[in-house]
């Protein structure tokens, strides 16, 4: 108990709670199957196929029944009919809003994550099969103790600045990223060093072994992009400016106007890979000269800019905009698997909601389906117990008998038994993000059919993340979990820094063996722990999966055929035919 005590005080002190590192996260993680693949490659040898007790996540053509996890060896990739590559063009891509800025060390935002990894580069990526592969390393090998993790680094690599990416780049990044990412301070909690061995070698000395360090290392939202130390040393943990925004990636940026657009350009100097497109690995051809990225937080122009043929990809359309356009020829709308899972976050570090009985309360009062209907509409969502999306090998039904209750006259009991006198509740949200919204008016209306004082705060986004960091400013808010193929990836499961900060001794302890256990069985047992605490413990209320919306020009080839769609996809290997 006072090991569990002295890291929850550790967690909570070093809490960075971002509502974008749950929203806009697109972090995927490593099983074991996948680090002993890793490993092998690393060495020379053939990688082992996975176990079929636990297969690969794998993306499937249609929507996943819920409970189903893929066959292993199952395609995870449409052929490809696009026809030849076009070298050229600018491809225009209209987002939700404009970020801030472009430091994904300390901005986790979807929009960043969607512009900026075409800049930057990881040591570590995700292939087709969201197995976890090198980028920038040439390798990685682990000592027999699991206590040092020694990483070549690939030669001749250029920044956008034209110097050579070496060891004390890698390690300047990581000294940075691990003071102001949840994900690095979680690495932190195991790290005794990171050392630069040589110009080309990085070696990460742990006080506990942590399997899924590589997919920890790896792109994703708010993960460990690698920059120059002469840029790194200039600002420290202050934001980066746009004459700063200095990368490895295949496009390098040109033009930073807020609210008006972001440009890439083709960097001809990028050193990348010659494998075979997959995920997000291997070969990066860039054919496309440009890609202008666009804020336009009006759903409705969206769609008619990519009607009229403004923009060849939206970031986000919402169901009834895509029966809308029905079959335009000119489109090419594909309704793709479950990218994320909605969440109403209840505030469990101040305020009525730290009472377990009165959270619990909620998660009864709450019937997940009509959220649903609300926020996405019939044939976008699917209702599913699991806290890991049903295309993963970590999916389970544990604790389904907490799910989608529904039962108002459940909720008013658990509610006296807490000593609840009708104190308001505010549910914060914005209607920058109308699934959420729609989600959060429909929960509103089950609270108080249950017998809550409710009051819904509706505000733009920035004050909203405002608003959440300060925890006597909220009780509950709406939001979602993009997907990831491991637990540990994700914040409010791993740490106690994520908004809510859910943090409990169980909680923790689980946590912690999720991290360092190595065999797939243990690691799954304490998943399933993990997910009942989640019903038990009822820190968020889970609601539906929501089905991923593919809105694309006809024009763009060669996009759902060589990246992922869960997170945010890549346009590195696609081309326009004008």
């Amino acid at each position: 108990m006072a090991h569990h005590d002295a890291l929850l005080a550790q967690m909570l002190s070093r809490r960075s709670s971002r509502r974008a590192l749950l929203k806009r996260a697109a972090i995927l993680g490593l099983g074991a199957p996948a680090l002993a693949g890793l490993g092998a490659a690393c060495r020379g040898e053939e990688p082992a196929a996975p176990s079929p007790a636990a297969p690969s996540a794998s993306p499937q053509a249609t929507s996943p029944v819920a409970g189903q996890t893929p066959a292993a060896g199952q395609p995870t990739q449409a052929p490809t009919s696009a026809g030849e590559p076009r070298r050229g063009g600018r491809l225009r891509v209209a987002t939700t809003g404009q970020p801030a800025g472009l430091d994904m060390h300390i901005r986790a935002q979807r929009t960043i994550t969607l512009i900026g990894w075409h800049m930057y580069e990881a040591l570590f990526t995700f292939d087709g099969n969201y197995e976890t592969v090198p980028m920038l390393a040439a390798g990685y090998e682990v000592s027999d103790d699991g206590l040092t993790a020694t990483i070549p680094l690939r030669r001749g690599v250029r920044f956008h600045n034209g110097e050579e990416m070496r060891a004390a780049d890698v390690v300047a990044s990581f000294e940075r990223w691990a003071e102001v990412s949840s994900l690095g301070i979680a690495i932190s909690e195991f790290l005794r060093e990171v050392v630069e061995v040589d110009d080309y070698t990085v070696e990460f000395r742990l006080s506990s072994p942590l399997v899924a360090l590589p997919s920890m290392l790896a792109r994703q939202s708010g993960g460990l992009s690698i920059h120059p130390k002469s840029v790194l040393d200039q600002v420290g943990t202050e934001p980066l400016t746009p004459d700063l925004y200095i990368g490895t990636g295949p496009y390098q940026l040109v033009d930073f106007q807020p609210d008006r657009f972001t440009l890439l350009r083709r960097f001809d100097g990028y050193v990348g890979l010659d494998s075979p497109p997959s995920g997000y690995a291997g070969r990066k051809a860039a054919y496309l000269d440009e890609i202008e990225f666009v804020p336009m937080p009006d759903e409705a122009a969206r769609v008619a800019g990519l009607q009229a043929g403004d923009f060849h990809y939206l970031e986000e359309i919402i169901p009834d905009q895509v029966e809308a356009i029905g079959d335009d020829p000119s489109l090419n709308i594909q309704i793709l698997p479950p990218r994320s899972y909605g969440v109403l976050i209840m505030n469990t570090i101040a305020g009525p909601m730290t009472n377990v009985k009165l959270r619990q309360a909620v998660l009864a009062a709450v019937d997940v389906e009509a959220t649903g209907q609300a926020s996405h509409g019939e044939g976008y969502f699917e209702p599913d117990p699991g806290i890991m999306l049903p295309q993963t090998r970590w999916h389970s039904t544990v604790g389904q008998e907490y799910y989608d209750q529904g039962n108002p006259e459940r909720a008013r009991q658990l509610a006296q038994e807490a000593g609840y006198d009708g104190t308001p509740l505010r549910i914060l949200t914005t209607q920058e993000d109308l699934g959420d919204y729609n989600a959060a008016v429909v929960i509103q209306q089950q609270l108080q059919q249950a017998g809550f004082n409710v009051q819904l705060e509706v505000m733009d986004e920035a004050t909203l993340d405002e608003m959440l960091e300060d925890d006597n400013r909220w009780e509950m808010t709406t939001n979602a979990y993009v997907f990831r193929p491991d637990p540990v990836l994700i914040a409010a499961f791993a740490s106690c820094t994520a908004d809510g900060g859910w943090c409990s001794d169980p909680k923790v302890e689980v946590a912690r063996r999720l991290q360092t256990e190595t065999d797939p069985g243990a690691r799954f047992t304490a998943f399933e722990e993990l997910q009942m605490l989640w019903y038990t413990e009822a820190p968020a209320v889970k609601l539906v999966n929501n089905l991923g919306i593919a809105p694309l020009s006809a024009k763009v080839k060669n996009v759902l055929e060589t990246t992922h769609f869960e997170i945010e996809p890549e346009f590195t290997n696609c081309w326009l035919e004008e």
